[in-house]
């Protein structure tokens, strides 16, 4: 049957209007517009064509997969026990709210692991029996990513809260995740090389020449005048005394005035991780010499198993992002209500947010991991070595405690800190350090709930809480989730840490 023309001419219409209305949906769906993530890019980004075409592809294809349902990553896995299904109901909803998707892999009973399917180096050790379950659900998830051949994953316990905003988040944690790892344009190594102390496990002090090496290779390649710009490459040095007398340095990079780098090919976090630490319940900022205080909860080299090694030099670069709005208040950033707060609000301005190596790290709220990082988890806990909670060891191995190699033992650690000449076929046998990225704040945190005070797993600080909600976290969206499901829009929901900067100015100046 024909159409008549003006027919013709109306259903035309009506499918011009039902496509912009198809664009407008999904653009909000994904919360995350072209022109928010524009304004996350650093300068070298916006100024050229790099960040806008990519083969002909429009917007950098792997920085749009940040806004897609799975955070960039290809699969975004909950750790839960089956009886949880309060958990699982909560986490469900919170993920339908924020346009994520997740796949639910199932917690461990600990009364299911027998001791004959443990590492060797396990036995006689005081083990919590809720770590063994927390343990083999770990790593039932790492056996599952390496099974499906996934590039990354994000794994996720089922007790915790993010910002609403968290796509938005994730597309700044991206960028500088970019920064730290990828290669700088026009040459080998990237700029947490270039931060990275020259010495690893000797305590000699070594001159910081990396970023003078940069600031001269920039110079060569664009000019003195030009490499003025880039200010972050004459660090911005706060040098503090340890307790043991070392000279601590620190090494900020700017995310908007981030050196030119090399795109990622795989991922949009880098080519070159094994684990994105996203959510935890403390980290420190890497120093130089690496801290040799003792772990109470670590035995090193001891020969009831555990880490072979003493932690290893990590590099010092810190990537800030200035002008965050979903970062608390300096004096609400603390782990929980009565710890002290977090030195991020003593070293950086209000509202910064901070990307640097793992170190020290505790809690595993929210980690992702490559395939490489998976494979090496699993072989070094599934098999290897369980002598704590998985995040202890976790801790440690992003510490490079667990490698092995010449370099690493204790004698050879003697030998290089007296001075002895190195045999560089043992240099060469030595582990790569395990490349831990993480973030401060975090991104996600623990939720506590009105029925319950305290964690299936024990939280750092000792003791529990009688309050519901969630530290670090601004828009909860565990908070907000009767308001979400019922359309209230964005400025409509409960803010868990008002105040931003202009709050913080003025209560210092009340101070005075």
């Amino acid at each position: 049957m024909l159409l008549s023309a003006r027919t013709f001419r109306r259903r035309s219409r009506l499918a011009v209007f039902i496509f912009i209305g198809v664009i407008v949906y999904v653009a909000r769906r994904n919360r995350v517009s072209l022109e928010s993530v524009h304004a996350h890019l650093p300068e070298h980004l916006k100024a050229g064509p790099s960040w806008w075409s990519r083969r002909g592809r429009g917007i950098d294809r792997l920085l749009a997969d940040v806004s897609n349902s799975t955070l960039g990553f290809k699969e975004i896995f909950v750790v839960n026990l089956p009886a949880r299904t309060d958990r699982s109901d909560a986490m469900a909803l919170a993920a339908s709210l924020t346009d994520l998707r997740l796949t639910f892999s199932p917690g461990v009973d600990h009364k299911t692991v027998q001791d004959r399917v443990l590492p060797a180096d396990s036995a006689g050790q005081p083990i919590p029996e809720g770590n063994k379950g927390s343990w083999r659900a770990h790593m039932n998830v790492l056996r599952q990513i390496i099974e499906q051949n996934l590039t990354t994953a994000l794994v996720m316990e089922d007790d915790i809260d993010w910002d609403v905003r968290i796509k938005t988040q994730m597309v700044s944690f991206a960028l500088a995740a970019q920064v730290y790892g990828q290669p700088q344009r026009g040459a080998k190594k990237s700029l947490s090389q270039l931060h990275t102390p020259p010495f690893d496990k000797g305590s000699r002090g070594i001159p910081d020449s990396g970023g003078a090496n940069l600031m001269r290779k920039w110079q060569h390649l664009n000019g003195p005048d030009q490499a003025q710009e880039h200010t972050h490459l004459q660090h911005r040095t706060v040098a503090t005394a340890d307790a043991e007398g070392y000279t601590q340095k620190k090494h900020e990079v700017s995310l908007a005035k981030a050196p030119p780098y090399n795109m990622p090919a795989t991922s949009p976090y880098g080519d070159d991780w094994d684990v994105l630490w996203l959510g935890h319940c403390g980290t420190e900022f890497p120093v130089s010499p690496p801290s040799q205080a003792k772990r109470p909860d670590t035995n090193v080299g001891g020969q009831g198993g555990g880490p072979s090694s003493s932690p290893a030099q990590l590099s010092l670069l810190r990537v800030t992002m200035s002008d965050d709005a979903t970062v608390p208040d300096p004096a609400n950033l603390r782990p929980h209500p009565f710890a002290s707060p977090d030195r991020l609000g003593e070293l950086c301005p209000p509202q910064t947010r901070v990307v640097h190596a793992s170190s020290g790290t505790l809690c595993t709220q929210a980690y992702a991991v490559s395939q490489r990082g998976a494979r090496k988890l699993l072989y070094q806990f599934g098999l290897a070595s369980f002598t704590t909670g998985f995040d202890l060891m976790m801790r440690d191995w992003c510490d490079g405690m667990y490698r092995q190699g010449p370099g690493t033992t204790p004698r050879r650690k003697r030998a290089r800190a007296s001075g002895k000449p190195t045999d560089k076929e043992d240099e060469r046998l030595e582990e790569p350090l395990p490349q831990c990225l993480t973030v401060q704040p975090p991104l996600f945190s623990h939720y506590l709930t009105a029925k319950e005070t305290n964690s299936d797993i024990g939280a750092q600080g000792g003791g529990f809480l009688h309050k519901t909600g969630s530290q670090y976290i601004r828009l909860s969206v565990q908070q907000n989730l009767r308001r979400l499901a019922n359309g209230v829009s964005l400025a409509g929901l409960k803010d868990q840490w008002p105040g931003g900067k202009q709050e913080h100015e003025n209560k210092k100046q009340g101070a005075q």
